[in-house]
Parts: structure tokens; sequence; C-alpha cells
């Protein structure tokens, strides 16, 4: 990965000078005051003010000493984990996530309980409720230390479509204020964001990633979006629904998708659309045991038991998908010129290794900017708790470091 120099601060006002060098200590995960000064080009006594408030706050913490350069050696600030919290949530049909984190965004407990499935969402958020509730009760922690909680779900914002093919859960869902409700029930704020969006700002937050790297997080469920990330902030164009991969078309002639385009990649590339295939078609579907499956995950694992044994028609399947998803990505690495592409989520936990192997061959021999840089392809989280660790970081983000704004063109 090419290595950039953080972006000098401007330091418009105080509050957004002080949220930049708060993100220059979480960043470079320890630093001193001198380094400080040098990275941010701001004055030493302004830095001294800035790191005398954090300290007072308990937001950030001493972490011993750093070599010395002549004289006295100085002292390392580091982001303090152990005094404020966020909650991470992810929404999903089968199963939903809750995670707790400190202010570095790493893991400290999770918890698993039953999906959204087609209750009513009332009844889901309470059971979301209670079950923070009792996680933050079981570590002793009172609402005070929870900085926000952060909900991860799919779904077209601001509009009547969204929640993928289903229906069901779009009609439940898209006119109930989620967070309003759970900031009702919790007593904490409550922010809701695009699953994809989530995850590519944990991964800007907990890897320690500087405001200078812009790249894309691709996530990959059951249907797939990307994080766009640029100068620390997401992009999300005219109406929060920048990153929608799943609707850009790849097969002009195919099958129509819910969108209402045909040949989208959501219909070729996503385990939602394998499964799509294989029910339409007889043979498949009698194949993969369709008539003797509950649901799309079970047809799912079908097929990838059928590669495993290198059944043919799996074979396919999956090749259509790995070269479609491929074949996307390396587009929007022209079109962004991104030199890093991560790939996440459970879509990606069977073979995302062959994904991150094809898009690699691409980019190296056929990206437009190859004779410039390389374009760094990483396989990233793959679990069911990557976006909920996202949406703890979403508020980690907003609370900590405002001075990102969002990029929306």
């Amino acid at each position: 990965m090419t290595e950039i120099t953080p972006r000098r601060l401007k330091g418009r006002s105080y509050a957004e000078t002080r949220s930049a060098v708060l993100d220059l200590i979480r960043s470079s995960e320890s630093i001193s005051r001198v380094d400080l000064a040098q990275q941010s080009s701001l004055t030493e006594v302004t830095i001294s003010k800035i790191v005398k408030e954090l300290l007072a706050e308990g937001i950030v913490i001493p972490a011993g000493q750093g070599r010395s350069t002549g004289g006295k050696r100085p002292t390392l600030l580091k982001l303090n984990t152990g005094v404020l919290y966020a909650v991470g949530v992810a929404l999903d049909v089968p199963t939903i996530v809750i995670v707790l984190c400190g202010l570095s965004g790493t893991l400290i407990e999770r918890v698993d309980i039953p999906g959204m499935g087609v209750e009513p969402p009332p009844i889901v958020v309470a059971r979301v409720a209670e079950a923070v509730s009792q996680l933050l009760e079981r570590r002793g922690l009172q609402p005070s230390s929870i900085m926000g909680v952060g909900v991860a779900s799919s779904g077209r914002r601001r509009g009547p479509l969204g929640w993928g093919a289903d229906p069901t859960i779009a009609k439940n869902w898209e006119q109930f204020d989620t967070a309003a409700e759970l900031e009702l029930q919790c007593r904490i704020p409550v922010v809701v964001e695009n699953d994809a969006n989530c995850v590519a700002l944990g991964t800007f937050w907990s890897r320690g990633t500087t405001a200078a790297r812009d790249f894309m997080t691709v996530y990959m469920a059951q249907g797939i979006g990307a994080g766009i990330v640029i100068n620390g902030a997401v992009f999300r164009g005219a109406s929060d629904n920048a990153g929608e991969l799943g609707h850009v078309v790849v097969e002009p002639d195919g099958v129509e998708c819910w969108c209402g385009a045909s040949g989208c990649l959501e219909t070729v590339g996503t385990p939602r659309g394998i499964v799509r295939q294989v029910q339409a078609d007889p043979k498949l579907a009698a194949l993969f045991g369709v008539g003797d499956a509950p649901n799309e995950a079970v047809i799912y694992k079908n097929v990838l038991e059928g590669l495993s044994k290198g059944m043919p028609q799996a074979e396919a399947l999956i090749t259509r998908s790995v070269d479609r998803v491929s074949s996307v990505l390396l587009g929007l690495a022209n079109v962004l010129d991104l030199d890093w592409i991560q790939l996440t989520g459970p879509g990606f936990a069977a073979e995302g290794k062959r994904y991150a192997k094809q898009l690699r061959k691409l980019t190296d021999n056929a990206s437009f900017t190859r004779g410039v840089h390389t374009v760094t392809v990483e396989l990233g989280g793959t679990g069911p708790d990557v976006a909920a660790l996202g949406a703890a970081s979403v508020v980690l983000h907003g609370s900590l470091t405002p001075h990102h704004q969002n990029v929306r063109n």
C-alpha cells in the first residue's frame, strides 16, 4: 500500500482544529506533541492547549515515551479505550448482531439475537433495545458512557424502494423511524447508516487510516454495495445512495432486476442473484434441491457444496459471479483512480479469495493506471459482525472527528 503523508490541517475553527488533531492521534495510534505540531502545521501552543483538554476529558491518555532526538524523551499520546464506548447494530433477516466497542473501534463484546424475520419493526426494535440494555448492565456501563448506537441496514435511502428484492421488508421498514424509536427506548443517541458505508468507516477508523487515503470498501451479503471514503468522509451522492454496485448493468439482455433495469450485477453476481438463477432454471432447481430448501441461505449453501464436489453447474454460477463483480470493480478503480479496494462481508466468506485473486489479475493487467501505481486488493472481514463493528465506528467518527464533512459531489 502506498504511503501518503497526512494532509495539513487548515484550522478554520477551533472545534474543527481540535477534531483534526484528535484524528491525527487516532490514525497514529500513539504520537508526541512535537509530531502533532509538525504533521498539522499548528503551533506547539495550540497543540498543547488541545491536548490538555483531551487529557482532562479522558479521551486521550499518555502512552509511554518516544525516542529521544537529543533532549528529553517525548511523552506519547493515544486514545483512551476504557472511558467512552459505542454500540453497533447490524440489522439482518436471519440474525441481528450487536457489538460494544471502545474509542479505537475494536471489539469488546458481541451479542447475537434473532433477526428481523417478518416481524413488525416495533417488535424488532424492542428486542434490540432490550439486548443493548442487558449488554450494558452486564458490563457495568451507564448509558452516559455510550457515545451512541450505530445501526447498519441495507436499502435505498430517501425513496419508496429499498431493502432489495424483499417487498415485505420494504413495506414494513421504510416508513418506520428506526433511529427515533430505538433512541427513545435506549435513551442513547442513535444513527442509522447504509451497511456498506458502515464497513468503510469501520476500516477507516479502526485501522488507523489517515484522511489522506481515499479508498473503497465493497460489502457483499445478499446484495452488494460500496462505501467510498474520500478525505476521511463517505462520498454519498445527491441522495445518500452512492455506491450501489448491485445496480450497475453487466448483462444488458439479462433478467429484469427489482430496480427496473435488466441485467444488474445484483441479478448474477451476488448470493441472492445466484439463488434466483437456480430457482428460475428447472434443471438447476432440481440439482440443488430447491424444492427441499426452506430459504435462500440453504439454496446458496447447496450451490457451494456442489462447488466443493466439482459440479460444473455450480462452478459456472460462481465463475459468472466472480467475473461480473471483478469487472465492475475494475471499472470503478479506473473511474475513481483508486489504489486500495477492500472486499468484505458474508457474501465473500466462502469464495472471497477467488474474487480477490481475479480482481488483482484484472487490475494488474488492465487497470488504466497500472503504469503509474498498483491497486491493492484486500480481503477484509467476512463475518456477520463486520457491519456492526462498522456501525459503531460511524458513531465514533461522527462524535469525535466531526471536521470530516460528508462528501456529496
